[in-house]
C-alpha cells in the first residue's frame, strides 16, 4: 500500500503540471494492446492481448469496453501447476469533468464491471473457473502538451472467483489497484501508450491479479459523439 501512496502523489504532481494550452483528452477511440502481468498470488506470469473501445457522449460521460485473452505460464500452485488460459471483458460507465480553464486536465469517476473465464490448458481442470465483480474508479487525464498525455487511476474492486473443480470453494475478494500511464500522439489521431498497474491485494483482479504493464496502439475519432 505504501508504494501505491507514493505513486499516487507522483502521478498527481505530473498531472497537475498540465497547464499548457493543449487539446482536451479524446474519449472516442479504439486500441489494441499487449499485456505482461503477474498472476494471482503465485500463479505464474501471464501475457496476452487486449482490445479497447471508448465512446464519449453528452459532453461529460463515457462508456468503455475491453476484451482480453492470454495465458499464465505454468499457473503455479494457484491453478494446479499447468498453463492456464484466460479471456473475458470489462465495462466502465463514467463521468469526466475539466478542472482547469484550458479543459486539458480532467477528473474521472467510473463504475466498472468485469467477467473472466479461466481454463486449464491440458491439465486436470484445477484452473477452470470464472471470476466476476464490480468496482469504482477515480483518476485524472491530462494533455500536458499537444503530443504528450498522462493518466492516473485508482480502482477498487469487489469480486468472486468460482472454480469449476468441486474440490475448491468459491472465494470472495477485494482489490485496490493504481494505474499510471503515459501516451505520445504521433499524429492527431494516432498514439501509443504505456500503462503500469500496481496491485495492493493478493488475489486476482479483473484480468490477472498482480502488477502488469500494457503497451497499446490507439486510433482516436474525436471527443464526443453527441457534438
Amino acid at each position: 500500500m505504501k508504494r501505491i501512496g507514493i505513486a499516487v502523489l507522483s502521478a498527481a504532481s505530473l498531472l497537475a503540471a498540465g497547464t499548457a494550452a493543449a487539446a482536451e483528452p479524446q474519449w472516442n477511440y479504439g486500441q489494441i494492446g499487449w499485456i505482461q502481468s503477474d498472476g494471482p498470488e503465485d500463479a505464474g506470469e501471464g501475457d496476452g492481448f487486449k482490445l479497447d473501445g471508448s465512446i464519449g457522449f453528452l459532453d461529460n460521460f463515457h462508456f468503455q469496453i475491453s476484451y482480453e485473452d492470454g495465458t499464465y505460464d505454468g499457473g503455479g500452485s494457484y491453478f494446479g501447476g499447468d498453463d492456464t488460459d484466460w479471456d473475458g471483458y470489462r465495462t466502465s460507465l463514467g463521468y469526466h469533468q475539466a478542472i482547469n480553464s484550458n479543459g486539458n486536465t480532467q477528473v474521472i469517476f467510473n463504475i466498472n464491471y468485469f467477467d473472466i473465464d479461466f481454463e486449464d490448458d491440458g491439465g486436470e481442470g484445477f484452473g477452470d473457473g470464472t471470476a466476476d465483480g464490480y468496482g469504482l474508479g477515480f483518476g485524472l487525464r491530462s494533455m500536458i502538451s499537444d503530443k504528450v498525455e498522462l493518466e492516473g487511476m485508482i480502482n477498487w474492486t469487489k469480486g468472486s472467483y468460482d472454480p469449476d473443480y468441486s474440490y475448491f470453494s468459491d472465494e470472495d475478494y477485494t482489490d485496490t489497484t493504481l494505474s499510471v500511464g503515459g501516451r505520445y500522439h504521433w499524429l492527431q489521431n494516432v498514439s501509443t501508450g504505456l500503462t503500469l498497474t500496481l496491485n495492493a491485494g493478493d488475489q486476482t483482479d479483473s484480468f490477472g491479479g498482480g502488477d502488469s504493464a500494457l503497451f497499446d496502439l490507439r486510433y482516436s475519432f474525436g471527443s464526443d459523439i453527441s457534438k
